[in-house]
């Protein structure tokens, strides 16, 4: 790992392989740029991968509250953005990776998006599933804004954790997700809201990079109607889902992503 100061923000970087592409990695929430051992391993020799821990996570500085924790990310995100690179981002990353190729387009060669946590595309497409989804988070946030930490940790972990039970997960394990569960509530607007009007002015529409849109098959029909609605507007997109990966698919199945993404990637040639 690398200590590096993005956007004024102190974060460790870490890297996965040594391919003759550069790639970008941004991690889901409450994780951090190093879980992803795994893929990185499988994508080594295609890619050379950088990933950060974003802002409150793994050993990154801790988030000060100040503005919005996405637009954050996407900035410390620039700044390790100096090239054309194959953009790969899990679940509240995949926000961020979206965004980089709506205002970066000439640095994203791919682009590469993992559950992605787009609500704001249910809620614009399909209104009643989002109500649904409102209706079953609500207990969450409201714990979120009584503070009650511990409940709101293991209720998210429940929809977006690994399968696992609360209980059976280590004592550590469980303290830092406590500890860092306030961080989904700093992000929450660049999830549940369309706050740059990407949907509404057509953003999605205008990305020109290959983009390969996967999700783990999870339960439910949230995450379909997300990655159906972002292949429906991404023009040169592909749909891709991987049996009984869930949420924390790239973890889960990482050899299985890893052919996907390199399959993907093998018909954009460096240039």
């Amino acid at each position: 790992m690398v200590k590096r100061v993005l956007a004024g923000h102190s974060s460790d970087l870490t890297s996965y392989g040594n391919g003759p592409r550069k790639g970008l990695l941004l991690h889901c929430a409450l994780a951090h740029g190093g879980v992803y051992t795994q893929l990185g391993a499988a994508l080594g020799g295609a890619l050379s991968l950088v990933s950060f821990d974003q802002p409150g996570h793994g050993r990154a500085a801790d988030w000060d509250g100040d503005g919005d924790l996405q637009d954050r990310a996407t900035e410390m995100a620039l700044d390790l953005l100096t090239e054309p690179m194959d953009v790969i981002g899990h679940s509240f990353g995949a926000t961020v990776a979206l965004r980089l190729a709506i205002e970066r387009p000439e640095m994203v060669r791919t682009l590469t998006v993992i559950a992605p946590v787009m609500m704001a595309i249910a809620k614009a497409d399909h209104p009643n599933i989002a109500a649904t989804l409102k209706q079953q988070m609500s207990g969450f946030y409201q714990a979120l804004q009584d503070e009650q930490f511990e409940s709101a940790a293991q209720m998210f972990t429940q929809n977006y954790g690994n399968g696992r039970p609360w209980d059976s997960l280590g004592k550590d394990t469980r303290q830092a997700i406590v500890d860092r569960i306030h961080l989904i509530g700093a992000g929450a607007r660049g999830v549940n809201e369309d706050h740059y009007n990407f949907i509404g002015s057509g953003a999605f529409e205008q990305i020109k990079a290959p983009t390969l849109i996967l999700d783990g098959c999870e339960k439910g029909e949230v995450m379909n109607v997300v990655c159906e609605g972002l292949a429906r507007r991404i023009p040169n997109s592909i749909r891709a889902c991987i049996a009984d990966g869930g949420h924390m698919v790239p973890l889960k199945r990482p050899e299985a992503v890893a052919r996907e993404i390199l399959q993907m990637i093998s018909q954009s040639p460096i240039q």
